[in-house]
């Protein structure tokens, strides 16, 4: 059976086929926007992103030169965001004894324990729960999470907490994919708000692996 012109252009890089027939642009495109602004993409799920639109160019045969995907993709500052503890009114107390400037997020601070001293979550984890897609333009990503029950270990002491609240910046990247297919296997990513605007290389293309629906840079050198 024939295979998929996009599919032909995904095999040039990497000496084999997708799984999925037609597969070869939802991966491309993951391994695009890794290798721009290292965000993960499932390549499983790309028609679940924020795209505005998506064009495509045949020959005379009506095979697939040139794809063009409009897509907006959310960073979040995480950085520059503010996460603030909600402690027990017990805590509260003994932190206002033991600590008088207060408790503040930090490194320490990444683990949360339940009543027997396991541990029930991660900064990172909820971190990860924190949804970022929101239209096209910048904006602040305002939300919290329920923590009852939960503790935080600090100079041997534990403080019971109610949950945290956060609010972070989230910055609209728009990108302008575009993969062609004339012979020569190129991928061109621009952005139209100018933080992007330059070719993919092959060599980086053929730098990344696929695994589980995710793109992995794989070491260079």
């Amino acid at each position: 059976m024939q295979k998929a012109p996009i599919d032909d252009l995904f095999f040039q890089f990497y000496g084999h086929y997708p799984a999925k027939a037609g597969q070869g642009f939802q991966m491309l495109i993951a391994a695009a926007v890794k290798l721009l602004s290292g965000q993960e993409m499932s390549y499983d799920g790309i028609g679940e992103t924020n795209a505005a639109s998506t064009s495509t160019e045949t020959n005379e045969k009506g095979g697939v030169t040139k794809i063009t995907l409009n897509l907006v993709m959310h960073v979040a500052e995480y950085e520059e965001g503010d996460f603030s503890l909600i402690f027990t009114e017990e805590s509260t107390v003994k932190i206002a004894q033991l600590e008088p400037e207060g408790l503040q997020i930090t490194s320490e601070f990444e683990q949360f324990y339940d009543a027997q001293g396991n541990v029930s979550t991660t900064m990172d984890e909820l971190r990860s729960l924190i949804s970022v897609v929101s239209g096209d333009e910048d904006f602040v990503a305002r939300g919290g999470w329920i923590l009852t029950g939960e503790y935080l270990a600090y100079k041997n002491e534990h403080y019971g907490v109610r949950g945290i609240t956060y609010e972070i910046p989230v910055r609209a990247i728009k990108y302008k994919i575009v993969i062609e297919d004339n012979g020569q296997a190129r991928l061109f990513v621009q952005s139209e708000s100018g933080h992007i605007d330059r070719q993919i290389k092959s060599v980086d293309l053929r730098g990344v692996a696929f695994k589980d629906g995710r793109v992995e840079v794989k070491n260079q050198g």
